[in-house]
């Protein structure tokens, strides 16, 4: 009688893990990498509005921001948005920022730069290619080293190929970052960055991502980043998702370790 019981209850739960399964819809253009959200392949289904904070761990100094982004697309081709944040930065005497070799310890708070920017879908099969532009406005204060205190720009190249339960992503980008204006800063490059990752729908809420991004250095006198990130999207409902991720700095020019938290809606 136990047995049958048992058997009964097992039955129950394999039937709801199907159902489950059945209604998990598949991958679309609202499930985004963490680091690679702008240079991906696809286009946003709906809006997006995201509010968060992360917090950057150096061997010498820490970064701690809050902030905001809002993205939407245009007639299934275009997409568009921007993001800003209020950053808390604290660096050691030695450590490398913009380039700059500090004389002395810094703890800065404020505004940050303004990231905007846009990108164009020009294949969509077997897989979305996009192409896109990134402007970063120099809204921080340079003299606080809270930004550069120049403009930089980066063109992109994205891909993406998108299955039921799983995505690829690829992409590739130039920047154009501009001397700079912090006290001792050091003189910008032409950096270039590969990154990249996957998507993978685990359940009908639960959604497990991982990437990896290196970039050559922005400034004379700066450092490679090279970071890998493995995080987490749960969405208790279509419109609402809680994000969780985590990096971990594989160059001198990353941080040691990193964790982001955000709440996106889709309008």
């Amino acid at each position: 009688m136990k047995r049958k019981r048992l058997l009964g209850i097992l039955a129950i739960v394999a039937v709801g893990c199907l159902s489950g399964t059945a209604r998990a819809q598949g991958i679309t253009g609202n499930h985004r990498l963490v680091e690679s959200f702008i240079q991906d392949g696809a286009i946003l289904r709906q809006g997006w509005l995201e509010a968060g904070a992360g917090y950057s761990d150096w061997e010498g100094g820490h970064d701690f921001a809050a902030g905001a982004r809002v993205a939407f697309s245009i007639l299934e081709r275009l997409e568009a948005g921007g993001r800003v944040s209020y950053l808390d930065r604290t660096r050691f005497r030695n450590e490398v920022l913009f380039g700059e070799r500090l004389s002395s310890d810094i703890d800065e708070n404020g505004l940050g730069d303004l990231d905007l920017y846009g990108k164009f879908r020009f294949g969509t099969h077997p897989r979305d290619w996009s192409a896109g532009l990134l402007v970063k406005i120099p809204a921080g204060d340079d003299r606080e080293r809270l930004g550069s205190g120049r403009t930089d720009y980066a063109v992109f190249l994205a891909t993406r190929r998108t299955f039921e339960r799983f995505a690829w992503i690829g992409n590739a980008s130039l920047r154009v970052n501009g001397d700079s204006r912090t006290p001792g800063g050091g003189s910008g490059r032409t950096s270039g960055s590969l990154g990249g990752g996957a998507i993978f729908r685990i359940s009908y809420s639960w959604i497990f991502m991982a990437e990896g991004m290196y970039e050559t250095r922005r400034y004379e006198g700066g450092e490679v980043d090279f970071r890998v990130i493995p995080s987490l999207d749960f969405r208790p409902t279509e419109n609402l998702a809680l994000r969780l991720g985590v990096a971990l700095g594989l160059a001198g020019g990353s941080p040691d370790q990193e964790a982001t938290f955000s709440v996106v809606f889709h309008f």
